[in-house]
């Protein structure tokens, strides 16, 4: 208020906002997921996590969107071991995400209400975190 009043008007520089700047920080040891609007600093069981730094999906890690009426609807041909499977799948626009946890020994068949076009992110506990544009 005080600035307004000296007419020092400043404007909020911060543009982490948008949903579509969505940072995912995934716990090794118990499998925790943290999501956050921007950058942060998070820890989970006395560790400090980083960020799932995605990359774009390839051959091991392909993510198949079909679309069925108003919905999307995804899988993925990946293993779904104890030791090795995906964790789960978020569909991000610039409003909305929608998060799935999957499990071990589940199928991967997710399906997603269309809200416009966004990121669909698929999380495997060995290989880290793969995206796509919708």
């Amino acid at each position: 208020m005080a600035e307004l009043l000296t007419g020092d008007l400043r404007e909020n520089e911060n543009q982490s906002a948008n949903m579509r700047r969505m940072c995912f920080y995934v716990c090794p040891v118990c499998g925790n997921i943290i999501t956050s609007v921007g950058h942060g600093s998070f820890s989970c069981c006395g560790l400090t996590l980083p960020e799932a730094e995605p990359e774009k999906d390839n051959d091991r890690h392909s993510i198949c969107v079909e679309t069925i009426d108003d919905e999307y609807s995804v899988t993925m041909d990946h293993s779904m071991e104890k030791g090795h499977y995906i964790s789960f799948i978020a569909y991000v626009t610039s409003d909305a995400l929608d998060l799935v946890k999957l499990y071990p020994e589940q199928g991967i068949s997710v399906r997603f209400r269309k809200k416009g076009h966004g990121f669909l992110y698929a999380y495997c506990n060995r290989h880290g975190m793969f995206k796509t544009m919708l």
